[in-house]
């Protein structure tokens, strides 16, 4: 499983469009698709000294249907809105994407934290989002199994083995010979070798696969 964030340019929904001229940064806190086309938003200024500004935009622009305020301070506010722009949410959730709020709005943008239970479906999302506008891999991470980690003599017996030329084209030293330098049996630095280089090998692959799914 994967978390990634990612910043999209979503010029044709008001609350982010509205962002380019208004010193306001915002939160989507939760939404709600209303049909293809509609979604229900509850919406938090976050920063910000046009706040009254930024939602009197946000509420003239032609995509908002409709805005409601909930709660309004010196400082920031809370609303509801419904605007006609679906296309960033649609684009991870038709990707089985799944997008953890909050959706963080600024400078235009709107900036999804999304988990996905596999790298195989980020092609797809990627693809989407070029329908949406520009976007940005801000960050992606692996949250699913923990990287393996060597034991310390795991580590001992790969240093030494390592050094003593055992992954040499040549492969002179045996095993035998590693586990004399570690002064253990041979078949536990048989045993610890394999493993380490087993979990060595898991984690660079998992690292590749994360490579792999990052568009150049």
């Amino acid at each position: 499983m994967y978390l990634l964030r990612v910043r999209v340019n979503q010029s044709r929904c008001s609350l982010a469009a509205v962002t380019r001229k208004k010193s306001v940064k915002a939160e989507i806190i939760s939404y709600i698709l209303l049909n293809d086309e509609d979604a229900l938003f509850l919406v938090r200024t976050s920063e910000g000294e046009d706040v009254t500004e930024y939602i009197k935009e946000v509420e003239r622009h032609p995509n908002t249907k409709f805005i409601q305020i909930l709660e309004k301070t010196p400082i920031g506010a809370s609303f509801i809105a419904v605007v006609s722009d679906t296309t960033g949410i649609k684009a991870f959730e038709n990707s089985y994407c799944f997008i953890k709020p909050p959706i963080h709005i600024e400078n235009g943008c709107k900036i999804y934290e999304i988990i996905v239970p596999s790298t195989a479906y980020l092609p797809q999302a990627y693809s989407n989002l070029n329908s949406v506008g520009d976007w940005t891999l801000l960050e992606i991470k692996n949250i699913g199994k923990k990287k393996p980690t060597l034991t310390d003599a795991q580590k001992r017996a790969i240093k030494v083995a390592w050094e003593m030329g055992y992954f040499s084209e040549k492969k002179e030293v045996t095993i035998g010979d590693i586990a004399m330098a570690l002064g253990v049996a041979k078949s536990t630095a048989h045993k610890h070798l394999k493993l380490a280089v087993a979990k060595l090998v898991e984690r660079y692959m998992k690292e590749r696969e994360i490579e792999n799914t990052i568009p150049i």
